[in-house]
């Protein structure tokens, strides 16, 4: 009998036990799987064996002590119709789901996340990083156990927080992964009263100069970054063009840039040395989470994770890896199968007597009991802790640094205290252990304007007034010397006073970059413009006026009296000077300069100030306009006596025809405006004591060149005492004209010059029968310049060019048909 009982007894432990078993209900959880053919479907082929393997795992614990999850999936190719196509096919399929697992790719995911919640279906997410499930309007069944990086930006507040920085930046590339998730940052900003400086989105990445030049004009410098690693040597490369990288520059980027992008650059395949990208990304940080915890915790399972890596191995290698693989991913996904048991068990006491297996397609009394247990959930998986707050899972974020290809974790938030625990001094890791600040100190002031320029100018200024001076004191001293007068003196000394304004011009230039007479600064403007504008034509239309009365003496068809005196040619410089005071008048009266303030942003070295330099530009949005015109106009004249300067050519007289010289004159003037108008135009604003400096010595050197060029040669010429030498080779018809013989006027003559002394015998013979007023050119030969027509037979024609204290009788000049000057 003793034996019986023993045996009796092990047996009816057997039957309870295999009843026990056998009392089980199974709840069935569908997958839609994305099986493609690309080289992502080894990987999604394999999460069906995972998921198997880790119910059976769950069905030995005592978690569901009366149930069982049985796993059965779809392949819906990653297709967002088919992945519709597939759950329905799941829901009408008997026996019903209690839950569904995927899609893992985002727009299948998108679809059929919107669909569960009309069927009271929980859905879990182990892959999908669409931002959009956030919704909870729209995704209210949805569980994540893999992150998107929106559930960084926690963390990127509490770093921000810890270094105290109030003012950030933001940068990232627009998809709707990484929009969604700034909208949200910028969200959080608001609300720990963080200052947004600016905002920079990327739609071209042949375009990021404009963002990055945005982020430095608005004083960026701790930049929250969110862009691709395909897109990271792109934006780093401008980065080091725009000198936003260094100890003066934070950039906060995330695990979407993989580790060792930076190994993989070539040389040639990038518009910056790789070396270059290399230097403006070493350093920066970058945030994300870990899909294999690094820790020794042990797990749910009762593994560690680094025992749960070798025996997930060791199942993927029994099948083919060319069609199953295991994925870095799979930890999220072992995790999320845990997780959906460990919900369903805590709902269980939210059911008010329900039972899960009664749970069907109209039970929102059983979805709302599963919803509070998902909440509830919380345990050690191998990624991590696993918790959810509206769907979206709770978990660390690190924080890393990267030094070219290394990455090294330096930290780890912990969102259930909003909390960040350093590794290591969080100083250490900034160049020479001070925290950058998140702006710059910003110091204001006017421009330092250089001593040395204004010296420079000064000191030509003051050699250019004591030529044009020196030339004045010689125009007056030898007004009356016979080869000075004969070329104008009074004409000349206004040319040398146009001069003289120009000098002025400059000298106001001066004081507008000195800044000594703010309160002129307004009047400067149009003073300068008036100053120049009047003295260029004083100069030129002196000089084109004698050139003008040589053309008319030396162009006539007939042989007649022709007095053009000083006042003429003082008559025509007034009417060109009246010309610029009309047009001057118009310009200050309808779109006059005015004095504005341009700003000069200069970096230092090394330092957290920025200074501002302000300094002021004469300006006028229609002076492009009123420029236009004036250029033309003074080009104009410069043509004119150019024309001027041609015709007279051939008048051999030094002291009378100033043709060369102004042919000499007009090439400097235009070859100087030619290359220098363009630089001034082309020199920035930013850059005044180079705009000064150039534009002070080209004026000075012009105008000094111009007065060098005319008078030099005068005051060679005083001393001369060679009259005007005949030139009996010469040719060259000046002034063709016709004499009158007995048949009409047939001959041509061609006029010669010779000196008095050679010429009188021949003069007298000629001037026999009108001794009345030879006689006092011969008395008076030394004085006088004569020009004579080459006599023909008896005949016999002079022109005379002689001082106003000579004048010839009038009834004489008609009878020798002469033409004074």
């Amino acid at each position: 009998m003793r034996s019986v009982v023993p045996v009796f007894g092990c047996g009816l432990a057997l039957f309870l036990f295999l009843g026990r078993v056998k009392s089980k209900v199974p709840l069935h959880v569908g997958g839609i799987l994305g099986s493609t053919d690309d080289s992502w479907s080894k990987y999604a082929n394999f999460y069906n064996i995972l998921f198997q393997v880790a119910f059976e795992e769950i069905g030995r614990t005592d978690i569901l002590p009366n149930h069982e999850l049985v796993f059965e999936s779809k392949n819906s190719q990653g297709d967002a119709g088919l992945a519709a196509k597939c759950l329905f096919e799941l829901i009408n399929e008997k026996p019903v789901k209690i839950a569904i697992f995927g899609p893992p790719k985002s727009n299948p995911y998108e679809i059929v996340g919107q669909i569960t919640p009309k069927f009271y279906l929980t859905q879990m997410s182990f892959l999908a990083k669409t931002s959009n499930i956030m919704d909870r309007t729209l995704y209210p069944s949805t569980y994540m156990t893999n992150y998107i990086e929106d559930d960084l930006n926690p963390a990127r507040i509490a770093m921000i927080k810890n270094f105290k920085w109030n003012k950030v930046a933001t940068l990232f590339y627009n998809e709707a992964i990484f929009v969604s998730q700034m909208n949200e940052f910028h969200k959080l900003l608001d609300e720990n009263n963080i200052t947004l400086v600016t905002s920079g989105i990327i739609t071209d990445v042949q375009e990021v100069d404009v963002v990055i030049k945005r982020l430095k004009q608005y004083g960026a410098r701790i930049i929250i970054g969110a862009f691709r690693s395909t897109k990271a040597p792109d934006i780093f490369c401008e980065i080091y063009k725009q000198k936003m990288f260094g100890k003066k520059y934070v950039w906060i980027l995330t695990d979407s840039l993989y580790k060792g992008w930076i190994g993989k650059l070539e040389e040639g395949q990038e518009s910056c040395a790789v070396d270059n990208i290399k230097a403006s990304a070493y350093g920066h940080f970058t945030l994300g989470q870990k899909q294999l915890r690094t820790d020794n915790v042990v797990t749910i399972s009762g593994r560690t994770a680094d025992e749960y890596e070798a025996w997930m191995k060791n199942i993927s290698a029994q099948y083919n890896s060319s069609t199953m693989l295991l994925s870095k991913y799979s930890p999220w996904a072992y995790d999320a199968a845990w997780a959906l048991a460990v919900g369903l068990n805590r709902s269980i006491k939210h059911m008010g007597g329900g039972e899960l297996e009664n749970f069907s397609y109209n039970r929102s009394d059983i979805y709302d009991a599963i919803q509070k247990g998902m909440e509830e959930v919380f345990f050690q998986g191998v990624s991590g802790p696993v918790s959810f707050k509206d769907g979206r899972r709770i978990g660390p974020a690190f924080i890393k640094i990267n030094h070219g290809d290394e990455r090294v974790d330096v930290a780890m938030y912990e969102p259930l205290n909003d909390s960040i625990n350093w590794w290591t001094d969080s100083k250490s890791l900034f160049s020479g252990g001070v925290v950058p600040r998140d702006s710059f100190q910003y110091l204001t002031r006017r421009f330092q304007q250089s001593n040395a320029g204004i010296s420079l100018v000064a000191l030509l200024i003051t050699l250019g007034v004591a030529v044009a001076l020196g030339f004045l004191g010689f125009n007056i001293h030898y007004r009356n010397n016979r080869n000075i007068k004969m070329s104008s003196p009074r004409i000349n000394n206004t040319i040398i006073v146009g001069g003289l304004l120009i000098y002025v011009a400059v000298v106001f230039m001066c004081i507008d970059y000195a800044g000594s007479m703010p309160r002129m600064n307004n009047h400067i403007c149009m003073l300068n413009v008036w100053i120049i504008s009047v003295g260029f034509t004083l100069g030129f239309g002196a000089l084109f006026s004698k050139t003008f009365r040589v053309h008319i003496l030396f162009t006539q068809g007939t042989v007649k009296k022709q007095t053009i005196s000083d006042a003429h040619l003082f008559g025509i410089l007034g009417a060109l000077v009246l010309l610029d005071f009309l047009f001057l008048t118009f310009w200050t009266f309808f779109h006059p300069l005015r004095m504005i303030q341009k700003n000069v942003t200069v970096e230092q070295e090394n330092s957290d100030t920025i200074l501002i330099e302000t300094f002021h530009v004469c300006y006028n949005e229609f002076q492009s306009y009123w420029l236009s015109a004036q250029y033309i106009s003074k080009g104009a004249l410069l043509a004119l006596g150019t024309f001027l300067a041609w015709e007279t050519r051939h008048i051999k007289v030094p002291s009378l025809n100033d043709s060369k010289y102004i042919g000499f004159c007009v090439y400097n003037i235009v070859i100087v405006c030619a290359l220098c108008v363009p630089v001034t135009f082309v020199l920035p604003p930013e850059k005044p004591t180079a705009k000064f400096i150039f534009t002070s010595v080209v004026c000075v050197f012009t105008t000094t060149l111009v007065l060098c060029i005319l008078f030099v040669p005068k005051v060679k010429l005083r001393k001369s005492t060679d009259a005007i030498r005949f030139n009996p080779n010469l040719q060259k018809t000046i002034n063709p004209y016709k004499t009158k013989t007995g048949i009409g006027y047939e001959h041509t003559k061609t006029t010669n010059v010779s000196t008095v002394e050679d010429a009188k015998s021949g003069f007298n013979n000629h001037c026999l029968e009108k001794s009345s007023f030879c006689d006092p050119i011969t008395r008076n030969g030394s004085d006088v310049k004569l020009i004579t027509v080459e006599p023909e037979k008896n005949n016999g024609t002079c022109i005379v060019l002689q001082n106003e204290d000579l004048p010839p009788k009038e009834s004489d000049q008609k009878e020798m048909n002469c033409t004074s000057v």
